[in-house]
């Protein structure tokens, strides 16, 4: 599929839609000081619990797995929980349950399950429970990158209905935010027509210095959607979120705000509106066999200036790792809109498709 077919809309909103995409990218290119003296090597060690050992490169330690590189196996995941020490000589940013960051160097514990963070302000210990997320300090920027890609077909031959889903997420994170990238088309064809549904979301997270469980968030949005008759939809907005539940096995967010938007719709052409907004997001990881991965996502938008109107949006994935780096994915979006510029108001699809990480 082309960008310009995913992009396909009136001439107006092209330039719009390229702006969007230029300040995010900027955004993702935000300079981190280098704080590593030199390329991380496999050196690091962890010991389990049972007394294992294992040596390799710390990559990353997030929904309670640690990744390791290794020479021998490649990467190998970790429960977090059966880590009783790490040895590394190397810097991390380490993000804790309350909401708390601190970077430096990483130091063995007094006992089993227990570290210390050595910074600019002296030693501090850590319970391994209280870690939620831990990666390297990485020099290249290029390293600083996360992406996961997905993606989907079905064909129903009694029906002639194909379907075409793709998932993206990229994002980038430094010492004060987090920069996110997160799209979605689903693309619907049939012998007497077709159908597009897309939606890409632009997420950026400044945290608080003063409180550790709160951010700033900032919002950027365009959709499409031939179901409710939206053309295109352009938002941008800013608000305040907080961290509810954080621990190494959930997570529960939320955030409220404002924002404002321009849409042009199939028949009553283009409107320009002031929503308020609230959102939540839910993450759920499951160690044991089969390891499981679920994320969902709620948005609510009522209107402060068309009275009486109420969007809300939603999404689902649950995601299973079938070898190293690659998923099996289940996937669901429900958009909603009592004042659709169309005959139906509620739009939604479930899909399964493959997807890999890096």
């Amino acid at each position: 599929m082309s960008i310009k077919h995913l992009w396909r809309g009136r001439p107006g909103v092209r330039p719009a839609v390229r702006t969007g995409l230029l300040l995010a990218c900027l955004c993702l290119l935000t300079a981190w000081p280098a704080s590593a003296s030199d390329v991380h090597q496999k050196t690091d060690v962890i010991t389990l619990y049972n007394g294992d050992r294992v040596t390799g490169e710390i990559k990353s330690m997030s929904a309670g797995l640690l990744v390791l590189g290794t020479d021998a196996m490649d990467s190998v995941s970790i429960q977090w929980q059966e880590i009783a020490r790490i040895d590394s000589r190397y810097n991390y940013q380490v993000r804790t349950s309350t909401g708390q960051r601190y970077y430096g160097e990483l130091q063995p514990g007094e006992r089993p399950g227990e570290l210390a963070i050595k910074d600019l302000y002296g030693s501090h210990t850590i319970e391994y429970l209280e870690i939620v997320e831990l990666e390297p300090i990485e020099e290249r920027w290029l390293d600083r990158f996360d992406a996961y890609l997905s993606a989907g077909y079905s064909y129903t031959k009694a029906s002639s209905v194909a379907q075409t889903t793709l998932n993206t997420t990229l994002s980038y994170e430094d010492q004060h935010s987090r920069n996110s990238i997160n799209a979605r088309t689903t693309l619907t064809n049939t012998e007497e027509d077709s159908s597009q549904s897309s939606k890409i979301d632009l997420t950026r997270q400044v945290w608080s210095t003063s409180r550790a469980r709160y951010f700033q968030a900032y919002y950027g949005n365009f959709e499409k959607n031939d179901e409710l008759g939206v053309d295109y939809r352009l938002s941008v907005g800013a608000g305040l979120g907080r961290y509810f539940i954080d621990t190494y096995r959930t997570r529960l967010t939320g955030g409220a705000g404002l924002q404002v938007l321009t849409e042009e719709g199939t028949e009553e052409g283009t409107r320009q509106s002031v929503e308020a907004f609230f959102s939540g997001e839910y993450g759920f990881w499951r160690f044991d066999d089969p390891e499981m991965d679920i994320s969902f996502t709620l948005s609510l938008y009522p209107s402060l200036s068309e009275s009486g109107r109420l969007r809300s949006s939603s999404d689902l994935r649950v995601r299973w790792e079938i070898i190293n780096d690659l998923y099996w994915d289940i996937t669901a979006f429900g958009s909603y809109d009592n004042q659709a510029d169309s005959d139906r108001n509620v739009d939604y699809g479930v899909t399964t498709g493959v997807g890999w990480t890096y």
